[in-house]
């Protein structure tokens, strides 16, 4: 791990985290990764910087990076804002009667890659956001369903076996039965702890390639 001097006492906790009580709400997680996401903020920062070097001053309309799937623009001086879009947007500039073709070229180049990222996170959040919930759909059903049912199942066979209706295999395939349902539990509740740590990533873009 790369640990050294005092972080050598760094230890594993001896249990993965139960699930959360509830799941996250899908709703707003592309907004969110939008206006947090490193990759985006960079380039949205690369074409304010270009803007401000090419002196484009006077704004025409607005690019919003939430509606860049659907290429929709916002026309007026003010972008709309709700709840994450408030400032996740890109201007497009009026490059006057003395346009110079080449400036026009490279701002919109800019805008381009902003937008490029954009669609690139929101499509990165909705496929990790899709494997979390599928795998907390997963172990939920693990913890609430299979691993009580073995339990009961277990406590069955075990007072069949006391009252001699069962033999010592069954009771022995019955056990083998209920640890692979624990263990089927715990490799769900770690996938869904792995899609948790994938869907953070995607949210702020860091570890991603």
């Amino acid at each position: 791990m790369g640990l050294w001097g005092e972080d050598l006492a760094f230890q594993l906790p001896d249990r993965l985290p139960e699930l959360p009580k509830s799941l996250r709400e899908g709703g707003d997680l592309e907004a969110q990764a939008i206006a947090q996401r490193l990759d985006v903020q960079g380039a949205r920062s690369d074409a304010d910087s270009l803007a401000k070097s090419l002196g484009l001053t006077k704004t025409t309309r607005f690019i919003n990076l939430l509606e860049v799937g659907v290429l929709s623009n916002t026309e007026t001086g003010r972008p709309r804002q709700r709840g994450w879009e408030v400032e996740v947007v890109l201007p497009i500039f009026d490059f006057g009667s003395a346009r110079v073709a080449r400036a026009e070229r490279q701002y919109m180049q800019a805008v381009n890659r902003t937008v490029e990222a954009a669609i690139e996170a929101r499509s990165e959040v909705r496929e990790a956001y899709s494997s979390y919930r599928t795998a907390y759909d997963l172990a939920k059903h693990y913890r609430d369903e299979i691993v009580p049912l073995r339990k009961r199942i277990s406590e069955e066979v075990l007072l069949r076996y006391n009252g001699m209706l069962v033999s010592v295999f069954e009771l022995l395939a019955d056990s083998r039965e209920q640890v692979a349902a624990a263990n089927g539990y715990i490799d769900s509740l770690r996938e869904f702890w792995f899609a948790e740590s994938d869907l953070q990533m995607a949210l702020t873009g860091r570890g991603l390639k």
